[in-house]
């Protein structure tokens, strides 16, 4: 089955482009585009059949990135939303964030890097630049987070081992394969790390405890 994917961005030209490139993927179909975040609340909310996950631009005309992405959480709490966009600066990436986004992506991520994105946000996972995580586990340990020692947080030797993995940002495949288990233990094991942290997404883990280890 393929993964339906809505774009939204202002730049006719970009936005086409990345429509045709997305396309070319087997695995992904895009089922409508829109040019300002207005438009893409609208369709969101008027087409019956609803994108699984949504490239998302910040800076757009009528309605921004940012005040989309809240109402389309809001409402459509499932769809997973990837910021897409040519912004650094570390108040998108936590405004994006704390409003639900599942991803941040920079428009110069190569294209094997969005489909990636897509594929892992689609599969419950989140995606972030390289960049961009860095900045965000940067900004986190400036605000001096208290960082609780791993021995007493009760983890398992096997759930270290993929904490410290999860943390490096390797895919799920990656770490099941390195693991030698299934994907399916391995979210059993992530479900477990997670209850154990008190943690929601691969972002926040990161943000609290990447320095730990």
């Amino acid at each position: 089955m393929k993964i339906n994917v809505a774009i939204a961005d202002d730049q006719r030209l970009f936005r086409k482009g990345m429509i045709a490139l997305v396309n070319s993927f087997e695995e992904v179909n895009i089922i409508f585009e829109a040019e300002n975040g207005k438009q893409l609340v609208d369709l969101v909310a008027n087409e019956e059949q609803k994108p699984n996950v949504i490239l998302l631009d910040l800076s757009m005309p009528e309605m921004n990135g940012l005040e989309a992405l809240k109402i389309i959480k809001e409402n459509h709490p499932s769809i997973g939303v990837i910021i897409l966009t040519i912004h650094e600066a570390e108040h998108h990436i936590l405004a994006t964030i704390q409003a639900g986004a599942n991803g941040y992506l920079l428009k110069k991520d190569s294209p094997q890097k969005i489909l990636d994105a897509i594929e892992a946000i689609y599969n419950g996972e989140s995606a972030m630049n390289g960049i961009i995580a860095a900045k965000l586990l940067e900004y986190f340990q400036k605000q001096g987070i208290q960082m609780t020692a791993l021995e007493e947080l009760h983890l398992t030797t096997r759930e270290k081992a993929i904490l410290q993995m999860l943390v490096k940002g390797m895919s799920y495949k990656e770490i099941a394969g390195d693991s030698f288990i299934s994907v399916e233990t391995l979210n059993s094991h992530i479900k477990n790390i997670y209850r154990k942290l008190n943690v929601h997404s691969r972002s926040e883990l990161a943000a609290k405890y990447g320095r730990a280890l």
